[in-house]
């Protein structure tokens, strides 16, 4: 049986490992990193066969090349979360086109004040001025307190509206 896994092993480096590496090179790596990666993915791809845990349809080359992929994904964060001192220049310059300008938007007053004036007139009353529904409801002849949240809400909705479509069309722009 020792014969057999031997020959096993040397089919699946002369088979799988050019895969692998060229994996692995695709991914920034080089032939270390890949060696280190497929022995690690040989290894658990073992340790999951000695358990009896391998999925029964996945062949051993997918099988292989996946777990060598996820191996390879980690090495590379967490080798990427370190910089050396060495490698980071002494004066940091941030190029000039970096940071895009700043879209230019207008004021929410602007929005509030193209609702309408009465609208302008409620919200600056109850959010403003700090007035109570029942106090607007009399202020302005509304005919009860409930009439004045619904005005209220089609107001604000009126604002939504038109940031939304402002969202909209900056996205589109």
């Amino acid at each position: 049986m020792r014969h057999q896994d031997d020959q096993w092993l040397k089919e699946i480096y002369r088979d799988i490992f050019p895969r692998v590496a060229a994996m692995v090179r695709r991914m920034g790596g080089d032939l270390d990193m890949a060696k280190d990666i497929f022995q690690d993915a040989v290894i658990i791809y073992l340790e999951k066969q000695r358990q009896h845990t391998l999925p029964e349809q996945a062949p051993a080359m997918a099988y292989l090349v996946g777990i060598a992929r996820i191996c390879c994904v980690r090495k590379l964060k967490r080798e990427g979360e370190h910089i050396s001192l060495e490698q980071v220049p002494e004066e940091m310059v941030i190029p000039a086109d970096y940071y895009a300008p700043a879209p230019v938007q207008r004021p929410l007053l602007d929005y509030i004040k193209a609702t309408g004036k009465r609208c302008l007139e409620l919200l600056r009353a109850f959010y403003y001025d700090d007035l109570s529904i029942s106090e607007i409801a009399s202020d302005f002849q509304f005919k009860n307190p409930h009439t004045v949240s619904v005005q209220k809400y089609k107001c604000l909705e009126k604002v939504r509206t038109q940031l939304q479509q402002m969202d909209y069309a900056e996205t589109v722009s």
